[in-house]
This record gives structure tokens, C-alpha cells and sequence, in this order.
């Protein structure tokens, strides 16, 4: 009898495994068949405490061991995760929304457009997006890294108490005043001086350069492809980021860069040393070094550090196999964690 109830448990532990397996399989085929940028998930609005309204997508998972929130880069949007929300489908409650003034998020004031301000609309988003109770894993790129710095920086007690991990990628604690942009020699020494200038100049004709939309996307493109990806860059990943780009107003594009120079969270990553901790960056980013991610991790007890050789800053589209398969090995940690399951 012993071994009858043994077989038929192991049977039904079979099947139901066979059949989540099966879930998720034809879960990432339908990923796998949708346009670049094309994937939706239950809309939700996000309203902060200064009215802005903030595009949310929530992608359900059957059972989650916890929430998973993705914060987008200056001038992308939620839709840049699209290689990351394939891979994690069915693995987590997954978050995705557009930070104010991108995407579909409005904007609020000039004067609004600061990272700190940043840190704010993410613990709004955990609040009224994420199920109470249920652990968060940020995800974080470029602007979106230093939007969880903010965010564990001026919320403490809320980072402490949701807070079960991070993935910082391609993001900088600061000094960025003095960005080369990777280009050599006088130019490069140039650079930092003339870029705020230039930057200055556009916020003055915002609206007649936002009216030019066809204009604004051909002048974009090969600052794109220069700044935002390494050598193997393909054609469509580099026209769907310049996409992103070239939808962003120009007021909000010159606002959070005027808030770069002075972005200084170096502090704020103390707070990261009591969670799982991902650090990653592309050898070729020229718009967040590799010199910033290694000044991040030693900063970060713990914290795991990939440099993926010859990227550049869109790492999660030049590289999804590697960023994927990184983000999935945090979220093994953090369940670990979580369940109180010692490292193996």
C-alpha cells in the first residue's frame, strides 16, 4: 500500500510539474512570436503625489514567490525590457511602466524632471501596483539604476521592508559631469564642456524640434547607434531604441540630463549590502563606463559584478541571452532567500 500512495504522489507531482512546465513553455512561444516592443500586460495607472500619472503594465505569474519591478533608461520606455519580459514570463509578477514624461507616463513640471523625483514615483509604483506582502526584485537600467538608488535613498524603511533584491545595469552612482561620451582626444576633453551647452540650446527650441518628429528620428539615429550599442548592434534594435527616443519630449530629455550632472547616490548604496545585488555593464558603454558599475560594486557588500565583453550601453537587447540569464540566476538567489534555503 506504502508503495502504491508513494507511486500515485509521484505521479501527480509529475503531472502538475509536466503541466506548469507546459504553461510556460507555450507562455514564451507567444512571446517569442510578438513584434519588438509589442507586448502588453493588464494596464494599471500609478498616480504620484504630484499628479502624474504613470503608464503601468502588470503581467500575472500563477503563484509568485514575488514581484519583479523594471525601471526603464533616459528617453526609452517600458518596452525595452521586451527580451527580459520573455524570459521572466510565468517566473514572477512582473511590473513594467514608463517613468514621467516617457512613453505613455505623463510628464509633470521641468522643474520635476530629477532623479530623486524618480525614487519617489518607484516607491509609488510599489505601493499601489505590487500585491501588499509579496517581496520586490528591482530591475534597474541606466537611468533606471540610479532611479533605485533615489529610491532606497529617500525611502529606507520601504527598501528594508519590500526590498528582497536588485540588478543594477548600466547605471552610474554619479560624477557623470565629466562624460567623454567615448570619444578620443581634444574632442573627448571638449565633450563635458559643450554637451550642456548643446543640451541648453535644444530645451529653447523644444517645441518646434518635438513638431519635426521625422527630423528629430534622422538626426537621433546615429547618436544612437554611437552612444548606445557596441559593434554588433543589428539595424532593428537600433531603430526600435531611436523610436524610444525620438518620442521622448525634448523639455523631458534636457531636464533629467541637466539632473545627471549632479546625480550623486554614492551614499544611498549602502542600503543594497542587505540584499541580493546584481552589478552589470557593457565593456563598450559610453554613456555609463565600466568604471561606474565597478565603483557601484565595491561600494555594494556582496554584490556580483559582469562586465559582457564588447556591449555597449543596451545591454538588455544586444546581450538578452547574458542579461536574461544573470537576472534569472538573481531571482534564484533571492528565492533561496526568501524560502530560507541555504546557497548551494
Amino acid at each position: 500500500m506504502g508503495a502504491r500512495r508513494t507511486a500515485r504522489r509521484a505521479l501527480v507531482t509529475g503531472l502538475a510539474v509536466g503541466t506548469a512546465l507546459g504553461i510556460a513553455t507555450r507562455r514564451r512561444k507567444a512571446h517569442a512570436e510578438t513584434a519588438l516592443g509589442g507586448h502588453r500586460g493588464r494596464p494599471v495607472t500609478v498616480v504620484t503625489d504630484d499628479g502624474v500619472r504613470l503608464a503601468v503594465d502588470v503581467e500575472e505569474a500563477e503563484s509568485p514567490e514575488f514581484a519583479v519591478v523594471l525601471a526603464h533608461g533616459w528617453v526609452m520606455n517600458r518596452h525595452c525590457w521586451h527580451f527580459q519580459r520573455e524570459a521572466l514570463a510565468g517566473r514572477a509578477t512582473l511590473i513594467f511602466y514608463d517613468q514621467r514624461g516617457h512613453g505613455d507616463s505623463s510628464a509633470g513640471a521641468l522643474g520635476a524632471c530629477t532623479v530623486d523625483r524618480l525614487g519617489d514615483d518607484l516607491a509609488a509604483v510599489i505601493e499601489q501596483a505590487v500585491p501588499e506582502g509579496l517581496p520586490v526584485v528591482l530591475v534597474g537600467h541606466s537611468m533606471g539604476g540610479m532611479t533605485i538608488m533615489a529610491f532606497a535613498g529617500r525611502h529606507p524603511a520601504a527598501f528594508a521592508s519590500r526590498v528582497a533584491g536588485v540588478a543594477l545595469l548600466s547605471t552610474s552612482s554619479g560624477r557623470l559631469a565629466g562624460s567623454t561620451f567615448g570619444l578620443p582626444g581634444p574632442v573627448g576633453r571638449l565633450a563635458p564642456r559643450v554637451t550642456p551647452v548643446v543640451f541648453d540650446r535644444m530645451l529653447t527650441r523644444a517645441a518646434a524640434i518635438d513638431r519635426s518628429s521625422a527630423l528629430k528620428s534622422r538626426t537621433n539615429l546615429p547618436v544612437i547607434r554611437y552612444v548606445a550599442f557596441g559593434p554588433r548592434a543589428t539595424r532593428a534594435h537600433v531603430r526600435f531604441v531611436n523610436d524610444m527616443a525620438a518620442a521622448t519630449p525634448t523639455e523631458v530629455m534636457v531636464g533629467f540630463f541637466r539632473d545627471f550632472l549632479v546625480h550623486d547616490k554614492l551614499a544611498a548604496l549602502a542600503a543594497l549590502g542587505s540584499v541580493e545585488t546584481l552589478v552589470m555593464v557593457g565593456s563598450r558603454d559610453r554613456l555609463t563606463p565600466p568604471v561606474h558599475s565597478r565603483r557601484i560594486a565595491r561600494s555594494v557588500p556582496g554584490a556580483a559584478l559582469t562586465v559582457l565583453p564588447g556591449a555597449g550601453h543596451m545591454i538588455g537587447l544586444e546581450r538578452p541571452e547574458a542579461v536574461n540569464q544573470a537576472l534569472s540566476d538573481l531571482l534564484d538567489r533571492v528565492a533561496r532567500r526568501v524560502d530560507g534555503r541555504p546557497e548551494r
